[in-house]
């Protein structure tokens, strides 16, 4: 569980420095999947023992 926890962390940060560049054309999307990523982790902590 730990490293699925981690996963989600990365994946978090990379979909935010994604969406801090103004070269993306996809950026509402970038940002729907980051919001969607921090829902995923607070999920994750709300039913785990970490």
């Amino acid at each position: 569980m730990k490293e699925y926890k981690e996963y989600m962390e990365v994946l978090r940060e990379k979909l935010n420095q994604l969406a801090e560049k103004e070269t993306i054309l996809s950026r509402g999307e970038v940002l729907e999947l980051s919001k969607e990523m921090d829902k995923l982790i607070y999920k994750y902590y709300n039913t785990t023992s970490v």
